[in-house]
């Protein structure tokens, strides 16, 4: 007994060394070891987080993300606890897809973070002695939100938060206030990287935590977190799963869902930090034309070594006339780029009569120096193009590398769902530009192997010295 006591000793001094590491406050360290909580220690950050929340400026949403397991509901909870007993009176709410995962889910958690929390179990949830209360809702469709709309929470937890849509999501921040003056609202969320509201998600939490641009945001990755509480039977059907719920469950990966349009983009590997194109690389371009909706313009080259398509450069804009997307394709186009073709939408050369005068876009775009081939518009060809694309060549890197300064081709290749009516196309109810542009582009694009380039010594840029002659 006295050795166990001493084990758990060394374990609590281990933690709070951690929690002191993390930045956690001192009193958020002695209230988890009073309530007898644990946090891993990669969940650190996030209740460091949550205290610099108490600051003006300080955030407003956190989200813990990734894949099923490292214990994403108890941490959340664990913080909750934190918040209700160092602020007489919060009002949380704890939001779960379907009332039974709900609740099965918060008793779960009372049983385990609440232990040696005095409480009172409600019919809605708990009360604690200092009159905080924490409300469990729970959703079946997205219309049983409503019930929750129009009330004052001081704070919201929205468990697989990207099972609900953008719309429910800002309403729900509408309930999100409070006439504290010790306090700061703030939601807590958790999810795996699946569900109807992942390009919000990704939005609003992942792109700006990749770009180190986080503002009222905090993301964490929980994906590499060990979780020692998780029997080795559950980890072990992790690894089973195949397939997009295999990336998105069991890997965490945010480009990957279930029905996405390519399932075999993977950013890590399709994006590429942009370098100078070389001189005898064959470039062309492809254009989808907007004007409400936004026109987009991608620059593509070929290396004649590898045969990879690099994608180095889009032009993605809305409200822009013909005559001002053609200039500013000019702009945007260097001095010693010499296009061998730009292929665009077939649309552009409908006729229009224009007092009398008739003219398509792409006569505009030739009267501004800008000439234009028409595009193959077949959208399933289009898409099995890209999928061949995107594939490994024989040195088993993929046959497209996109630059990452192509924001908009990037996200909709990692976001783009398949049509459930044709499989074999692309749902066309999303803004989908940037990969119209690609399949445009891509019309004939073994063409560019055909396209002679002076011989000359290349050093790549990422490959080092090599005689591609």
């Amino acid at each position: 007994m006295a050795q166990a006591t001493v084990q758990a000793d060394e374990r609590t001094e281990r933690m709070l060394a951690a929690m002191r590491t993390a930045e956690c406050p001192r009193d958020q360290a002695e209230r988890f070891v009073k309530a007898g909580y644990v946090p891993l220690e990669g969940m650190l950050l996030f209740h460091a987080s949550a205290r610099q929340a108490d600051k003006a400026g300080g955030p407003e949403w956190m989200a813990l993300g990734g894949k099923r397991g490292p214990g994403k509901s108890h941490t959340i909870m664990a913080q909750v606890l934190d918040d209700c007993l160092r602020v007489d009176g919060l009002k949380f709410l704890f939001l779960r897809k379907i009332q039974k995962a709900a609740r099965e889910s918060m008793e779960d958690i009372i049983r385990k973070v609440f232990l040696y929390t005095p409480h009172t179990l409600t019919a809605d949830g708990l009360r604690l002695t200092n009159e905080s209360r924490i409300t469990i809702g729970g959703f079946k469709d997205e219309k049983d939100i409503e019930k929750y709309l129009g009330i004052e929470y001081d704070g919201i937890v929205i468990e697989e938060c990207t099972q609900i849509s953008e719309t429910k999501k800002e309403k729900l921040r509408g309930s999100l206030r409070t006439s504290k003056s010790n306090w700061r609202p703030r939601i807590y969320l958790s999810t795996n990287a699946d569900g109807i509201g992942l390009l919000w998600f990704k939005k609003m939490f992942v792109e700006p935590y990749r770009a180190d641009m986080e503002t009222i945001t905090r993301f964490f990755d929980v994906t590499h977190i060990y979780n020692p509480f998780i029997n080795e039977e559950y980890d072990a059907w992790l690894d089973s799963l195949t397939g997009p719920l295999r990336k998105a469950w069991r890997d965490g990966d945010w480009d990957a869902f279930a029905g996405m349009a390519f399932p075999q983009w993977n950013r890590e590997r399709h994006v590429v930090q942009s370098f100078e194109i070389p001189p005898h690389w064959v470039r062309w371009s492809g254009l989808d034309w907007g004007f409400a909706s936004p026109f987009c313009n991608l620059w593509a080259a070929k290396d004649p070594d590898t045969r990879r398509v690099y994608v180095y450069r889009e032009f993605y804009s809305a409200n822009l006339t013909d005559r001002q997307q053609a200039r500013g394709i000019k702009d945007m186009t260097l001095a010693r780029e010499n296009l061998f073709i730009r292929y665009a939408d077939p649309s552009l050369w409908e006729r229009k009569n224009r007092e009398g005068q008739v003219y398509s876009t792409a006569d505009e775009y030739k009267a501004e120096g800008i000439t234009l081939t028409r595009a193959d518009n077949d959208r399933l060809s289009g898409k099995r193009k890209v999928n061949n694309l995107l594939a490994d060549l024989p040195d088993g890197l993929p046959g497209l590398q996109v630059f990452d300064n192509c924001p908009s081709l990037i996200e909709q290749l990692s976001t783009l769902a398949s049509d459930s009516r044709n499989p074999e196309d692309v749902d066309t109810d999303q803004e989908d530009h940037a990969y119209d542009a690609l399949r445009y582009l891509l019309t004939n694009e073994k063409k560019a192997e055909q396209q002679q380039a002076p011989k000359e010594k290349f050093v790549h840029p990422l490959k080092g010295n090599r005689d591609l002659w």
